[in-house]
């Protein structure tokens, strides 16, 4: 619960008026941003209202229409409708549903997690500097999950390859669209 602030209200509000800005440094299009955080939108409406607690549960992204969906939940039933509830919506072409069911982390965890994420962020700004925005990036008990817009191959494989120099990452699920 505590690693979702991506669902929070207040990044809700921030990406969605800063869509521009994200515009200007991503491989997407004014429109395609704009339909992205709209459906980025009605899934936190949705799972706001939902009375599995998948709100502070789950994690989304979307980019081009694909929804990324990420966390730990207490049970199946809560990981279907988190699910079944985005693919509810207009817009929605693929729901790729790298949701766990178990326990959510303890603090430890949690700031491991968010020590790896940081490490990568930083070392992707570092390496890729505002380009590194078309990315998301998020840690659970070690397992790194990638998801973004690269513009080739080189800029993807270069994002692999920073997760991998990161300490403490286990495993990377890759989730990252090239866009040629």
């Amino acid at each position: 619960m505590f690693f979702l602030q991506s669902c929070s209200p207040i990044n809700i509000l921030a990406t969605g008026t800063s869509a521009g800005a994200v515009v200007a440094e991503s491989n997407r299009t004014v429109g395609e941003a704009v339909d992205d955080t709209a459906i980025k939108i009605k899934i936190a409406e949705r799972y706001a209202k939902s009375k599995k607690g998948i709100f502070l549960d789950v994690n989304s992204t979307v980019k081009l229409g694909k929804v990324y969906l990420t966390g730990i939940v207490e049970s199946q039933d809560a990981r279907v409708e988190a699910v079944k509830l985005v693919w509810e919506i207009n817009g929605v072409d693929e729901v790729i549903n790298e949701i766990e069911v178990g326990n959510s982390q303890n603090l430890k965890d949690y700031s491991n997690d968010l020590w790896i994420t940081t490490q990568i962020k930083t070392k992707t700004i570092t390496s890729l500097g505002l380009d590194y925005i078309t990315f998301n990036f998020e840690s659970i008990n070690g397992k790194v999950f990638v998801m973004g817009i690269a513009s080739n191959k080189d800029e993807s494989e270069k994002v692999i390859e920073i997760i991998r120099d990161v300490k403490g990452v286990k495993s990377i699920v890759n989730h990252i669209i090239i866009k040629d």
